[in-house]
């Protein structure tokens, strides 16, 4: 998902903690100012050859003093030296407050920078970097040699083993719960408690956080297809139509927790002041007929229906995933999310909405990862699971597997 006004970057939309670090309004400074000092006498020096002439009160020609001069530098070096010194307190601060936390808008800001990197091909714009490692939102997070937060697979699949590849963003991905609790897993621990001895189910997580639709089909056809899936579950939710961002590679301001909280906080204030639109406004407005990036997703639908059953003779199943902000009364996007149901029914797509097997299961926040953060839990993803693993298992017995 791209987690909304903010950009939902990730997935599903959250309202960001945003707890301000608390720093004591003194701190200890001990450094020598003499180094400064002898630079500024060393200026002061040059300084006095330089006959710059202003106007006196009374036409005669004044020439500012070497004391002058030494004071203006000596202060606008303090004021430069202060500022930098001030510039990498915070930044120290932020990265120590920030090492282990459950902030929305900063965790997956270290996700981009920690986990992801730039790929070639537009359409795509990012994917998980191979072989790294982090803690983001509670919980460590690992990227495999083929670029999933899973295990090691052959790409030559085993003669026993019924595949499936599961397609999403930071839903599908796991956001905010360990490795055993997304979806795949549990949906794969559930498929070979159910299936028959002799077969065993093999459910890769190829999500990747903030990610659409049109991304979801490119990642599929660059990476996934290769792994000659007999199933692949795209999970979709309501900010998929959201346009393929552009990534670029960070440089040092991109990697610095300073610029990442003051940004951060600057959307927030922005939000606040309702200069941007509320998620609901925002929402709905990627589902206008002339939004480009509808259209893409709209497409992107048909050619991955077309390439799964044509090409690779496979089945495709989409997984409607609700928001979870109001899903037990009231649920906003129901026009929205039928406008994707029936682009799936054109194109002969099977589709399951989720909504129904997560109502009702205690208040909408007890199936969020945090209190401000609606990515589904453990339970959310247990109940989840629990919807498509008929379907799976009706598709494997009819395939004869």
């Amino acid at each position: 998902m791209q987690d909304g006004p903010v950009q939902p970057v990730g997935g599903a939309w959250s309202v960001p903690a945003w707890n301000l670090l608390s720093v004591p309004r003194r701190m200890p400074f001990t450094a020598s100012w003499e180094p400064i000092r002898m630079y500024c006498d060393t200026i002061g020096l040059i300084s006095s050859r330089i006959e710059e002439r202003m106007p006196g009160t009374e036409g005669e020609i004044v020439r500012p003093s070497k004391r002058w001069f030494r004071e203006l530098l000596l202060s606008l070096t303090v004021l430069l030296a202060t500022v930098v010194l001030l510039c990498a307190a915070l930044e120290a601060a932020l990265r120590i407050g920030y090492r282990r936390s459950l902030d929305f808008s900063m965790e997956m800001w270290k996700y981009a920078v920690a986990l992801k990197h730039p790929v070639a091909n537009p359409q795509l714009s990012f994917a998980h970097a191979p072989n790294r490692s982090a803690f983001l939102m509670g919980v460590p997070v690992s990227i495999n040699s083929q670029g999933l937060r899973d295990r090691e697979y052959s790409l030559a699949k085993p003669p026993d083993v019924y595949r499936i590849v599961m397609l999403g963003d930071s839903t599908t991905f796991g956001w905010g719960v360990p490795v055993e609790q997304t979806v795949a897993k549990i949906l794969e621990r559930q498929l070979n408690a159910a299936g028959k001895e002799h077969r065993r189910f093999e459910v890769l997580n190829a999500g990747v956080g903030n990610y659409g639709t049109v991304q979801e089909f490119n990642h599929y056809m660059t990476y996934d297809r290769a792994f000659s899936p007999d199933l692949v579950i795209l999970t979709y939710f309501i900010n998929d139509p959201e346009p393929v961002p552009v990534e670029r590679v960070p440089g040092i301001l991109g990697k610095s927790y300073l610029v990442a909280f003051t940004a951060a906080r600057y959307d927030l204030i922005l939000r606040l002041l309702g200069t941007r639109p509320n998620w609901e406004q925002y929402y709905a407005g990627l589902y206008r007929d002339d939004a480009p990036g509808m259209q893409a997703a709209k497409q992107a639908l048909a050619d991955l229906a077309a390439t799964v059953r044509t090409k690779d003779h496979a089945k495709l199943l989409v997984a409607i995933l609700p928001e979870l902000h109001e899903i037990n009364a009231r649920y906003p996007f129901t026009r929205e999310e039928k406008k994707i149901k029936d682009v799936l029914a054109a194109n002969r797509v099977p589709a399951i909405d989720l909504i129904e097997g997560l109502r009702n299961h205690g208040p909408e926040a007890s199936l969020w990862v945090t209190p401000e953060d609606d990515h589904p839990n453990g339970k959310a993803n247990t109940l989840i699971a629990a919807q498509i693993l008929p379907f799976v298992l009706q598709s494997a017995q009819s395939d004869g597997r």
